[in-house]
């Protein structure tokens, strides 16, 4: 059956609602659908009439058209919406979304769907509930596509809000809203979102599997989402990953290139307990890269990780200006004991560090693996004499590095900190290599209760550091190429409850260094030949090395080993 409109088409011409439009009258390519002008009132009808005619084609506003809807527009499977210079508003107590697809109430699943431009407007006082509150919202579609898009929400929820969706691209898009931006629940496969800018009320980009009883009409796990070129201002979070319910994951993630304000936390990973579906979900395979976004002063860091279910994060290419914060920028502080799988850090310039450390573990975390790798610290803030640090320890860690560190420090400024006010913090095993440190010290464990048993350190240059560790922990030492220039002190400062074990060789210190001292209480074995310490203060274990620094004991300066319970110079022979 040959129809008008088929006709139409056919030959060339254009299918106008409400009427007809020959050839030549528009720019627009054959087979399209126009949109009627703006009535002055409610263009719901007209509007949901034209995009049911052009289903499966092209469909577009005339620029410069104002609409007003009071119930959603519908786009079916196929269809372009290009609404380049449009404006659509949403009126006062309309109690629903502005933006559906079709399958969204008629069931099944939709496809290849795309909205190009528009300013899409949810005014003040719309209302309804659940996700009718949100804006454009969409579910089960496969392949959509929203383009160069300006929203703006006068109250209610999520602007953009995706579930059970695949192949989904959000980009080039403004917002100006009371909540969300664009907000991801699961199912949700292969989404990409870039190019946002604007300001949001809650978080900018979040994902969570599940979502809180209100708005949780869709759920599961939401994977190999990229999120990228976000420059925004928010109220609470530039970019939030959430892993929902012990059900549901957040699994293969990539943020990428975030800049902007954020009112708590740059980038927060894990839990949000204020509902059961979004906590305890698992969050893994996230990497965040390239972040030079800054935070509200006291509200939050750069990355902050606090779920129950987190396996491996991965955060490079930090900047971090201007006065140092008064927040940890990377801080692990999961809401009950967890354990995380692996945590990144690599690739961050700091310009001043704060009395706060650059990577926090709180207590209640457990990391098996810890790498903080390519760091740079120019200086402390102007005053700051004591907390620094770059890694802080307060939970437990089985396998820490740092490795690649450049800083400047004041005094009580640390590589790594077991704060003394967590009594049961734990490094069981620490490599830290390739450093160029000048001021502060390394290590720091105080406490008695502290756990720090193994430390290598490598092919590292101090200058002007009173000691590399200061210890009240039973801890094996093990140096490689280590050199001390500008020092009083030395390698270890044993405290009363400490024992300490040195082995290794390539120590070179400044001449008068002490080289370790030791607290009534504490010990300290040296297998380590090039250690220049007053032996007296050693404790001799059969076969221990070190070069002696006091002249009155009966061995004489120079190296000395012990062979049982005597120290014995290796060039003279004299013993002590």
């Amino acid at each position: 059956m040959i129809t008008r409109r088929t006709f139409l088409t056919a030959s060339g011409g254009l299918a106008l609602a409400g009427g007809l439009l020959l050839a030549g009258d528009t720019p627009l390519s054959a087979g399209a659908v126009l949109l009627p002008a703006p009535s002055g009132g409610d263009d719901t009808a007209a509007l949901n009439a034209a995009l049911l005619a052009g289903a499966g084609g092209l469909v577009r506003g005339p620029r410069g058209a104002h609409y007003q809807v009071s119930a959603p527009l519908v786009v079916h499977s196929g269809t372009t919406l290009i609404m380049s210079g449009c404006r659509v508003t949403l009126a006062a107590g309309s109690a629903c979304n502005l933006l559906v697809n079709a399958a969204l109430a008629g069931g099944g699943r939709d496809r290849d769907i795309s909205v190009v431009g528009g300013t899409w407007v949810r005014a003040h006082g719309v209302g309804g509930a659940g996700p009718n509150l949100h804006s454009l919202r969409w579910r089960r579609v496969d392949g959509l596509t929203l383009k160069g898009l300006a929203v703006e929400t006068a109250s209610d929820k999520y602007a953009i809000s995706l579930g059970d969706v695949t192949d989904t691209t959000v980009a080039r898009i403004r917002f100006a809203t009371h909540s969300d931006g664009v907000h991801i629940q699961g199912p949700a496969a292969r989404t990409r979102i870039s190019g946002i800018r604007g300001t949001t009320g809650d978080d900018t980009v979040a994902i969570t599997p599940r979502d809180w009883q209100a708005y949780d009409d869709v759920w599961g796990p939401v994977t190999d989402t990229v999120i990228e070129d976000v420059s925004a201002a928010s109220l609470a979070a530039l970019v939030k990953v959430l892993g929902g319910s012990p059900e549901t994951a957040a699994l293969r993630t990539t943020v990428r290139g975030v800049t902007g304000l954020a009112g708590n936390n740059v980038v927060w990973i894990g839990d949000d307990t204020a509902d059961w579906r979004t906590t305890g979900g698992r969050v893994d395979e996230l990497v965040v890269e390239r972040v030079a976004a800054t935070t509200l002063p006291g509200r939050g860091g750069v990355v902050h990780v606090n779920g129950s279910s987190v396996g491996r994060v991965h955060v490079r290419g930090v900047r971090i200006e201007g006065p140092g914060r008064d927040q940890p920028p990377v801080r692990v502080a999961p809401l009950r004991p967890a354990t995380i799988g692996a945590l990144t850090v690599e690739d961050v310039d700091v310009e001043q560090l704060g009395p706060v450390p650059l990577v926090a573990v709180g207590p209640t975390a457990t990391i098996r693996r810890l790498l903080v790798d390519r760091v740079t610290v120019a200086g402390t803030s102007a005053g700051t004499t004591a907390g620094a640090s770059v890694t802080q320890v307060a939970g437990v860690v089985d396998d820490l590095t740092v490795r690649a560190v450049s800083m400047a420090a004041a005094a009580d400024s640390h590589l790594l900190d077991l704060p003394l006010w967590a009594a049961d913090a734990t490094v069981r095993r620490a490599t830290l290599a390739e450093l160029r440190i000048v001021g502060g010290g390394l290590v720091t464990a105080v406490a008695g209760t502290h756990t720090l048993s193994q430390v290598a350190l490598a092919e590292t240059r101090t200058i002007g550091m009173a000691w590399l560790l200061d210890l009240n922990t039973r801890t094996e030492l093990q140096l490689s190429n280590v050199s001390m220039e500008e020092t009083v002190g030395g390698v270890v400062n044993v405290r009363g409850s400490g024992a300490a074990v040195i082995r290794g060789s390539g120590l070179r210190a400044a001449p008068g260094a002490r080289g370790a001292a030791v607290a009534a209480g504490g010990s300290l074995v040296s297998y380590a030949p090039e250690l220049a310490v007053d032996v007296s203060a050693l404790v001799r274990a059969d076969g221990s090395r070190a070069t002696n620094t006091n002249a009155r004991l009966s061995c004489g300066t120079g190296p000395v080993v012990c062979a049982g319970l005597t120290w014995q110079h290796v060039e003279t022979g004299a013993t002590y």
